[in-house]
């Protein structure tokens, strides 16, 4: 009951573990101002409520195609790199031991299975990496890579295309995008069977699988990193902390069991308060922050979506407070900055707010850890449908890294890639991966003495917004960041 009372609060990782998602939408929770009480975590771990669309769209798709094919959408424009074009192409080599060139020869399959109508940009990020592999790192292997693609949309799904990918002899592995229903059938369907890199995770099923393993540390680091920061690393190191997190079962589970514990461990009060998301006004949020004491409380923490950020900053600024911001990712990227131009306001984001992330950051990009040399290549190979905005601080980013490092397993294998020689490859991969700080422990990468067996990555990091420029203020860039395995140890 412990583990699936933790696991619950990771629903809520499109907060905290892609670090932006330009698909928020649905109904929202109904607003709750009052002060959460201790009686524990919710039992309900269902995903968000805004995923619900999704589930009325039409039956799973099985599409195999290059990447590239699409029609150009929105450009890509992230910062200008501070580095040589020969760096940035080095890093690519050198991370996947790949011989330059075009790929050529028998196609290299990847099966591959999303919740499309949702996440796209995880599509949009790893078509844009294997075209980059194809045509400048030899492919995979030496093998151009494809992808055989199934679309999940309702629970049922999940059954299927894991059959789908059992049944299909030229699939030796499967990569996921991001899934918030159908998942724990495809892994029931896999396991044991096909190995499955998992993309972005963002449920119970996604942590608790033995059916495969995913890199990035997600919300079972992020989350609780936050509250480690604020505890141990704001000077003056505070007394008190007020909370706001989303009004369903997943923002409420994400609070009693990922945030709560670690105050509590040191000793330090909480006031938390619930709030609709998406669907809040700045009203609804002003009275939230108002019970929960934000603009007295020595730390305000906040588990939201952008568009709850972006009233967040309304209300701040119409309760004339300024608390010390800790939130994640989330609360970043082209919406928040289209709300301050709408509103008037300079900067990219609210100006002095902390946020968590991987250890690394996509404004601060950095040759070591591949943002630098991601940047460069996904505005050189991005495609998206017309209509879609390629947001590059999002799940396009990770998912990115995971091509990258399949063809890392495709390069040391030689291109002689099956089911049983990716299989220890996948598992036993200890980094370091693309985006995401520290070395990895697939397996036993544990939060408050619970182990989450599908998760990887253990460290995660802040960064701040100062004066119209980001800073680090604990991750690997200053080499600082939070190792969230020695929590309550």
């Amino acid at each position: 009951m412990k583990l699936a009372a933790a696991v619950g609060a990771l629903c809520l990782v499109v907060a905290a573990c892609a670090e932006d998602s330009s698909s928020d939408g649905g109904a929202a929770a109904p607003a709750d101002s009052s002060a959460a009480t201790d009686t524990g975590a919710p039992t309900d771990t269902a995903a968000p409520t805004d995923t619900e669309a999704a589930t009325d769209a039409t039956d799973a798709t099985t599409d195999t195609e290059v990447a590239g094919s699409e029609p150009t959408g929105t450009d890509v424009e992230g910062p200008e790199s501070s580095f040589s074009q020969e760096e940035l192409d080095q890093w690519g080599i050198d991370y996947t031991g790949a011989t330059p060139g075009e790929a050529s020869g028998d196609p290299f399959t990847i099966g591959y299975v999303n919740q499309e109508a949702v996440f796209p940009e995880n599509t949009v990020g790893i078509k844009a990496a294997i075209e980059y592999v194809n045509t400048e790192l030899g492919g995979f292997g030496g093998r151009p890579g494809e992808l055989v693609q199934c679309d999940i949309n309702v629970e049922e799904d999940g059954t299927k295309c894991g059959s789908e990918m059992l049944n299909n002899p030229d699939v030796s592995f499967v990569l996921t995008g991001t899934l918030l229903v159908g998942n724990q059938p495809l892994y029931d369907v896999l396991d044991g069977q096909k190995p499955v890199i998992i993309g972005n995770a963002v449920t119970l099923a996604d942590f608790l699988t033995t059916a495969g393993v995913g890199y990035p540390t997600g919300s079972v680091g992020v989350i609780p990193g936050m509250a480690e920061f604020a505890i141990n690393r704001l000077d003056p190191k505070p007394t008190n902390a007020a909370i706001m997190y989303a009004d369903n079962p997943a923002g409420q589970a994400a609070y009693a069991s990922l945030l709560k514990p670690v105050f509590d461990l040191a000793g330090i009060p909480v006031t938390a308060v619930s709030v609709a998301d998406p669907g809040a006004t700045a009203a609804d949020v002003q009275a939230a922050m108002t019970a929960a004491g934000a603009g007295t409380a020595d730390v305000f923490i906040s588990v939201i979506t952008v568009q709850t950020c972006a009233a967040m900053y309304d209300a701040m600024k119409a309760l004339a407070i300024d608390p010390v911001v800790v939130t994640t990712g989330l609360c970043f990227g082209t919406g928040m900055t289209d709300h301050l131009a709408e509103v008037g306001d300079s900067g990219d984001v609210p100006d002095g707010w902390y946020f968590g992330g991987y250890g690394y950051s996509y404004f601060l990009p950095d040759l070591d850890s591949g943002i630098a040399t991601y940047l460069d290549k996904v505005t050189k190979y991005a495609k998206a449908p017309a209509g879609v905005t390629i947001e590059y601080t999002g799940f396009a980013g990770p998912s990115f890294g995971n091509i990258m490092t399949i063809a890392k397993f495709a390069n040391e294998l030689g291109g002689q890639v099956d089911t049983a020689s990716i299989t220890p490859l996948i598992f036993g991969f200890e980094g370091p991966a693309m985006i995401q700080a520290g070395t990895l422990t697939c397996g036993r990468t544990a939060l408050l003495g619970i182990t989450f067996p599908a998760v990887c990555g253990n460290e995660m990091g802040i960064q701040q917004y100062v004066d119209g420029e980001w800073v680090s203020a604990g991750d690997a860039l200053d080499g600082n960041p939070i190792d969230v395995t020695t929590i309550g140890n």
